[in-house]
């Protein structure tokens, strides 16, 4: 039987596994590798991490067919929120992008027409009222 000390140690390392794979095993959106689009800040560390996560690591590909029904889709959001935010706080909110996706979200969000499809319209200005002073912009 492990001792306290070690049994904190394993307590430890399987919190940051559960939470390694919730950063990169979640997702709502499928996007081919080759229909990558390179962000304007390549050079950043959270762009890698990005497009990892956007390519290589789209394990929904093989399992689930269709897209995200958010507009933009939940890898744009992300995308968006750290490119305004930074890493942390863009992650926290793309995060909460991922458990609203496709939920209580189609209820709340206006319909929008996107290449003959719907989409529900849920951008990154109207998730950062509370960050930049600003009331959100509810559309019909």
């Amino acid at each position: 039987m492990p001792t306290p000390r070690y049994r904190f140690c394993l307590n430890t390392a399987a919190t940051w596994a559960a939470l390694a794979a919730l950063f990169f095993l979640t997702g709502c959106t499928i996007l081919p590798v080759e229909n990558l689009k390179t962000p304007e800040n390549s050079g950043r560390s959270s762009s890698a991490v990005l497009g990892f996560y956007r390519g290589p690591l789209n394990h929904l590909q093989g399992v689930r067919r269709g897209e995200c029904p958010m507009y933009p889709s939940c890898s744009e959001f992300a995308r968006q929120a750290i490119a305004r935010h930074g890493l942390i706080m863009g992650w926290i909110m793309a995060t909460d992008r991922l458990m609203r996706c496709g939920r209580d979200e189609t209820r709340l969000a206006p319909k929008i027409e996107i290449n003959d499809r719907i989409k529900y319209f849920d951008p990154v200005d109207d998730n950062d009222f509370w960050w930049t002073e600003k009331q959100p912009v509810f559309r019909p």
